[in-house]
């Protein structure tokens, strides 16, 4: 957060969520050198949309319509844009809140009368891993952390803003990749032997990583409760997974490098209490997928039981909409009070949201509870 003047928290949420019955909000658009430089102030854009989705490959995109005539200078192959909003505060002051930092994925030009504008499709820096891909053979050495590894790659990719958590967790032996080799699926295979989550961007442009926590372990960073004068919830809706399929034998198998040898992990769910369980159910639903390469029988297991865990989860998908809250980042955990739609208090799990970057906006959250099976 960048405060003009300092505010309370409590003042902040106030102002956002309408306390003195409205808000005054306005949105600002930096541009950026591909070092995350401000060069200047993109003008003209006519309208734009940010969204985010947990379970896409670049989790953070945007569409913009930019009038040529109001901003000549703008590069599309390297410069950055940083979309930032802004809440005037009642006193005169404002607070200020970044929205990530996008390149250009499309800048397709169109021309309408005498003006000409672009239709700007924008992606946060996963694009450029993604794109990016070894053009050597990628050398690994041996006893080089985890984070170590993936932070070289990175580097490689010309990305230096990075927070990952260290690990003690090792390479078992050198691993190379070969020439074509994608950047992202790299990096990514990595974070998952040692049981992180995937690559993503922050609202600064710095990638990151953290241990993976399961879903009933995450601590609640939004309060939505609809009994509260100051709720700005509408109704939301729920529509439940089909579980038929859902597996109950989980077999994974690795070649161990250091070792050469074949790992094996069998974790079979005989839970009684379980209605998805060879008990229960009468019959074997097996899971079987092979692993490239993993430390030791120790991370395989812990891989087999975290897949075997989530398997036990049914999730019922929430969408409910709000007034734009710029708060909302990456995989964030809401608690949703609705007396009229939940029996008490829901613990949801946000995957997407969408947000249009207009002052009477509507915000769109897609979020998951989990329903133990």
């Amino acid at each position: 957060m960048n405060n003009i003047r300092g505010y309370t928290d409590d003042a902040i949420n106030k102002a956002l969520r309408l306390a003195d019955g409205s808000r005054r909000v306005s949105f600002r658009y930096d541009l950026l050198n591909q070092y995350d430089v401000k060069i200047g102030d993109l003008d003209g854009v006519t309208s734009a949309n940010i969204s985010y989705g947990d379970l896409r490959e670049i989790k953070r995109s945007a569409t913009m319509t930019i009038n040529d005539s109001r901003q000549k200078d703008i590069d599309f192959l390297s410069d950055q844009i940083q979309p930032w909003f802004v809440l005037h505060m009642p006193d005169g002051g404002a607070v200020e809140w970044p929205l990530g930092i996008f390149r250009a994925d499309f800048p397709a030009r169109e021309r309408g009368g005498t003006a000409t504008s672009r239709n700007v499709g924008l992606c946060d820096k996963l694009l450029v891993i993604k794109q990016d891909k070894m053009s050597r053979r990628f050398f690994l050495e041996k006893k080089l952390t985890y984070v170590e590894a993936v932070t070289r790659i990175l580097n490689e990719a010309g990305i230096t803003k990075i927070n990952i958590p260290a690990t003690q967790r090792t390479l078992p032996a050198d691993r190379e990749y070969p020439i074509g080799t994608k950047k992202n699926h790299a990096c990514n295979e990595l974070l998952r032997e040692i049981n992180y989550t995937s690559l993503w961007v922050d609202e600064y442009g710095v990638m990151r990583s953290e241990p993976y926590v399961p879903p009933s372990q995450r601590t609640i960073t939004h309060v939505y409760d609809t009994t509260k004068g100051d709720s700005v919830v509408v109704l939301p809706t729920t529509e439940k997974l089909d579980i038929a399929d859902r597996p109950n034998e989980f077999i994974r198998v690795a070649l161990n490098i250091e070792n050469e040898k074949e790992l094996v992990s069998i974790f079979v769910n005989n839970d009684i209490t379980s209605p998805l369980s060879t008990v229960r159910r009468g019959r074997t639903i097996t899971d079987h997928k092979e692993i490239e390469a993993i430390g030791s029988q120790e991370a395989l297991d812990a891989l087999v039981h975290r897949v075997a865990e989530e398997s036990t989860m049914a999730f019922e998908h929430v969408a409910f909409s709000t007034v734009l809250m710029p708060t909302h980042g990456n995989a964030e955990t809401l608690l949703l009070i609705y007396p009229d739609f939940f029996e008490g208090p829901t613990k949801l799990h946000e995957t997407s949201w969408e947000m249009p970057l207009t002052y009477d906006g509507v915000m769109q959250h897609g979020a998951r509870r989990v329903v133990r099976l």
